[in-house]
């Protein structure tokens, strides 16, 4: 087998990680041509921070030699060894390491750090970066853009939590966050589905859009929040879910007609002011160049 066929190997470990729900990366340790140690990711599933898929086939290395020294062995990984998984690499006295993607945050073999063939340090290891660095960041890069996505549809939908922690048993206790402000402007916050607003009847929906403490502006600011929700949750909305806020526009749209349209005295009063304003502002540029030129 060559290097390319043990990567792949270190990249199923990192599949297999994904599936789990861990960040994907995987690893494999090689001792005279045959695979000794696989780790992948086990942070989240093992409760520990140690738990690194390098850190994981170093171990079940060791076990596999009977010996925490790891001479004349080959270390593959999808991902760049962090401080932790190099100095680990330094203690195993691995021979050679092989590795897909750097990375650029937390790297310890010349991307953020140099901890492997550090010159004050006794023990030097061939290194060979970059193995099917394409692919190998492509499995980093569409996880958390996947995850990215999950997160904005339960921001979207008034779900918190999806995709994002592992399940637990009891939920933790919390701080209770403060309620957003409704705005009038139709921006991303206008859609925050605060206390469920849009999970309850087409009425209930309707109501509250047409209220003065969600819509200062009047019903037709709600209605624009509205249409700006439903064109957001797009199809992360139920097929039932859809036809009541379809529901709420129409009875919203009851709410706008009846309103009674400003009387012309209203605003002539208005014209009225404005006139006067203008005259003032006039008036006043008037009087400051009388004064200037004399």
């Amino acid at each position: 087998m060559t290097d390319l066929d043990y990567l792949r190997a270190a990249i199923a470990e990192a599949q297999a990680a994904e599936a789990n729900g861990e960040v994907p990366v995987g690893a494999v340790v090689v001792h005279e041509n045959k695979i000794i140690g696989r780790g992948q990711n086990r942070v989240l599933r093992d409760s520990d921070p140690t738990a690194h898929a390098e850190i994981v086939a170093l171990r079940e290395a060791g076990l596999a030699l009977k010996n925490y020294r790891l001479e004349d062995c080959t270390l593959y990984a999808t991902l760049e060894p962090c401080a932790m998984c190099a100095g680990a690499i330094l203690h195993a006295r691995i021979t050679r390491l092989v590795y897909g993607a750097p990375d650029p945050k937390a790297g310890a073999c010349g991307s953020v750090l140099s901890v492997l063939n550090h010159p004050q340090l006794n023990h030097k290891l061939d290194l060979l970066p970059g193995l099917l660095a394409g692919e190998c960041g492509a499995l980093l890069t569409n996880f958390f853009r996947k995850r990215r996505l999950e997160k904005s549809s339960a921001r979207i939908l008034g779900i918190e939590g999806i995709g994002t922690e592992a399940p637990t048993r009891e939920a933790p206790m919390t701080t209770r966050k403060p309620k957003k402000k409704w705005s009038a402007k139709v921006t991303t916050d206008s859609t925050d589905p605060d206390e469920g607003l849009f999970n309850q009847s087409a009425s209930a929906i309707a109501k509250a859009l047409a209220s003065k403490k969600v819509s200062p502006k009047g019903p037709a600011s709600g209605m624009r929040m509205l249409n700006f929700y439903i064109n957001r949750a797009g199809k992360n909305l139920s097929a039932s879910r859809h036809a009541e806020l379809e529901k709420a526009k129409s009875k919203l749209s009851d709410i706008i007609a009846t309103q009674k349209p400003k009387t012309q005295t209203a605003v002539n009063k208005t014209q009225k002011k404005t006139t006067k304003k203008l005259a003032k502002k006039t008036a006043a540029k008037l009087h400051s160049k009388k004064s200037s030129a004399q």
